[in-house]
């Protein structure tokens, strides 16, 4: 294996920088690992090779010359499929939109591309993004590097599976329902969930012909990575406001104070009102909290109050269908739902009722649905007016084998309906907005990555990242799957 495979973005670039190695060597040792396991995984669906080693060869003529573009200079990445890259195609893996090329890049592309970034291609999705496995009308089914016959996560599971089997060393992902989240967990990573409306939304999605525009509550891109330090850098990257995108406030990110573990009054659930996690998870937390208690760290078994997870979910699930159905003529929006409940949301009956709401497109219901959302968050900033963090299951347990959308999921002696072994853990904070990390932890029983999902305050992503380094000393982190 190359020696350039598995290091992280910021050592690849230093060591551009210090001409101890060239762009093109790396980008080259990384397309090699791509067409060596990319067959078994199918993580990477749009190759973008030959573009790759041009903007590799340049940015060498550059680096010669003393000039570096950012950051990320000369260094290999992919990007989801659903992101605009200028000249590719954006299908989010349907046939609706099996032909649709991307115009331009999207914002946060270009700001990565500016820092200097290599694009070796786009990365796999399951159909229309709605689901934690990825298969769809167009590409090939992605797998879990980790062992194929499960799930790699989703709908971010192609970035995943190539960030894990070493293809690249960082890359951008979307987040609507976990979809950060989720893949990092199943696959031993890093992934941070932004704070709602702290990145800007344009070039998110192929946009329908004639479309009049677009709405994108509790959707964002996110950075994912094996490492923290380069996870941390990409958010920095591609973070902050945008002429094309006024509804992006401009925030004065502050650094971190320097506060140990300690300082901090932590938090945690092992399950949520009706929605239990596995005892491998429950085990994870206890170990972790366990972990924190011995440096210091003020931890309480304690979740918010009146029903306020339940009734995030329930927006959630209110609102999905004002985003999806966009532009969607009314007479399709019928068979979408009825559609909706045989798969995605098969068994889920108990928000049924949200989604019937949520279908009936008017300014009204709209409306009101904003003013539902807005007081969940304010629950929940007051939630954390007492707490710096939340510490809570990403899933009921790890990676679930791939099966047909819809299938119940079986798992430690429990059936589970397919949308509540995930949906219920991670959905509820895109309901609210705020920011949310993966840590991984490590390998459990089934040769399965484990780690936990860590919530903060709105703009609390500064937070978040150190606290993932400060406890990086007492956790395995990220560890390579065999054979990559």
């Amino acid at each position: 294996m190359s020696e350039f495979i598995y290091k992280s973005a910021i050592e690849l670039a230093d060591l551009i920088r210090n001409k101890n190695a060239t762009s093109r060597q790396i980008v080259s040792d990384h397309l090699a690992q791509i067409e060596k396991h990319n067959g078994s995984l199918n993580a990477v669906i749009i190759s973008m090779k030959q573009e790759a080693l041009q903007t590799a060869d340049l940015c060498d003529q550059e680096a010669a010359d003393g000039k570096f573009r950012g950051p990320l200079h000369g260094v290999p990445m992919t990007i989801k499929e659903q992101f605009w890259v200028k000249g590719t195609k954006s299908t989010v893996n349907s046939n609706m939109h099996k032909d649709w090329v991307a115009p331009e890049d999207a914002v946060i592309v270009d700001r990565l591309k500016k820092a200097g970034a290599v694009i070796l291609g786009k990365t796999n999705i399951p159909k229309n993004l709605t689901d934690y496995q990825v298969s769809g009308d167009i590409y090939p089914e992605g797998k879990n590097p980790y062992n194929t016959e499960y799930s790699p996560g989703g709908s971010s599971g192609g970035s995943s599976a190539a960030l894990a089997s070493g293809m690249v060393p960082i890359e951008l992902g979307g987040d609507f329902g976990g979809s950060v989240r989720v893949p990092s967990n199943y696959c031993g990573l890093y992934g941070l969930k932004l704070t709602e409306n702290t990145t800007p939304g344009h070039g998110m999605v192929p946009q329908p012909k004639g479309a009049r525009g677009a709405i994108f509550h509790m959707a964002g891109p996110g950075p994912m990575a094996r490492d923290i330090d380069d996870m941390e850098l990409v958010w920095k990257i591609i973070r902050g406001p945008h002429a094309c995108d006024r509804n992006t406030p401009r925030i004065d990110w502050q650094e971190p104070e320097e506060r140990s573990l300690s300082d901090l009054k932590i938090a945690w659930v092992d399950g949520w009102p009706g929605y239990e996690a596995s005892s491998q998870t429950r085990s994870v937390i206890k170990r972790f909290v366990d972990q924190l208690a011995k440096n210091n760290s003020r931890t309480e078994n304690i979740g918010p109050p009146d029903d306020l997870h339940r009734r995030s979910l329930a927006i959630w699930v209110r609102m999905f269908p004002q985003l999806i159905g966009q532009d969607v003529p009314w007479f399709i929006r019928p068979l979408m739902k009825m559609e909706i409940k045989k798969t995605l949301l098969k068994g889920m009956n108990e928000f049924h009722g949200e989604l019937d709401k949520g279908f009936k497109h008017s300014l009204i219901n709209y409306s009101e649905s904003m003013g539902v959302k807005a007081g969940i968050t304010r629950e929940w900033e007051g939630f954390f007016e007492n707490h710096d963090l939340l510490i809570c299951p990403m899933s009921f347990g790890p990676a679930y084998r791939r099966c047909k959308l819809g299938t119940p999921i079986e798992y430690d002696g429990k059936k589970l309906a397919y949308i509540n072994y995930v949906w219920p853990y991670v959905a509820c904070f895109n309901a609210s907005g705020n920011p949310a990390i993966n840590i991984p932890l490590g390998i459990g029983k089934e040769g399965l990555p484990v780690g936990v999902q860590v919530v903060g305050a709105y703009w609390s992503e500064p937070l978040l990242i150190r606290f993932a380094k400060l406890v990086s000393g007492f956790t395995d982190g990220f560890v390579k799957p065999d054979g990559y």
